[in-house]
């Protein structure tokens, strides 16, 4: 992608959240998705590649960085319980009802093995909603639903991550499914992050009350969003 095309880009997503602020009534999301399958019928932006790299590097970072900043302590204690039990148990239950429906339709169109329908499952279940929970608070006038929604998301990737880790392995047929590996890495990845987040979250709230620069704390706030979720993809390598 050339300098032009990201400028051009950026400026079309200027519009549309300018527009949004004006009418407060745009679903941002949802017309942004359509303008992308749109542009990518123009020769100009056809060309574009979106890589993996770009979107688990540069974008989810920042997205996530902003919607855990921005999620209010308060609410997540309040409905701990229920966001912990949608992030495990939840997923969970999703994962192998969305498998088994993958396994029954693939013995219609293609050949797909269970094990083989639950690895896809645990890709496509975890829900990422930073960009829509706006448009959860407009729609239903209930900030709980979309608190819950927006504090699950924030924690059910250590459970799809494991989940991956273990499926990929027994669809591979590297290793066979254990039940205390598949708790103790839940634990480390899980805990871990959460331990990695908590600390580097603190580091940095002190940083901000001895810096009175805001472009200073702008600057730290940026660093800290990406340089921690590269360690959180270190230790779950290590894992």
């Amino acid at each position: 992608m050339s300098i032009i095309q990201g400028i051009l880009l950026l400026f079309i997503g200027f519009f549309i959240f300018t527009l949004d602020k004006k009418q407060e009534n745009i679903p941002v999301p949802t017309v942004l998705v359509f303008i992308g399958i749109g542009l990518s019928f123009v020769p100009y932006f056809s060309s574009i590649e979106v890589t993996e790299h770009m979107i688990y590097h540069a974008f989810l970072p920042a997205l996530l960085f902003v919607s855990a900043y921005r999620f209010p302590a308060e609410q997540f204690k309040k409905h701990m319980g229920f966001i912990l039990f949608l992030a495990t148990a939840g997923l969970l239950l999703t994962l192998g009802i969305l498998g088994g429906v993958v396994y029954a339709v693939s013995g219609t169109f293609f050949s797909l093995s269970f094990i083989g329908a639950l690895l896809l499952a645990s890709i496509l279940t975890p829900t990422d909603p930073v960009s829509v929970v706006s448009i959860l608070k407009n729609s239903t006038g209930n900030e709980k639903i979309a608190d819950v929604v927006e504090g699950e998301s924030l924690l059910n990737d250590g459970t799809s991550i494991v989940m991956f880790s273990v499926l990929l392995g027994i669809y591979t047929s590297r290793e066979e499914f254990s039940l205390l590996s598949f708790t103790g890495e839940f634990l480390v990845v899980s805990l871990g992050g959460a331990g990695l987040g908590i600390v580097f979250g603190w580091l940095m709230s002190k940083g901000i009350h001895y810096t009175h620069n805001k472009e200073y704390q702008v600057m730290l706030s940026i660093v800290l969003a990406y340089g921690i979720f590269n360690r959180q993809n270190t230790l779950e390598y290590l894992v």
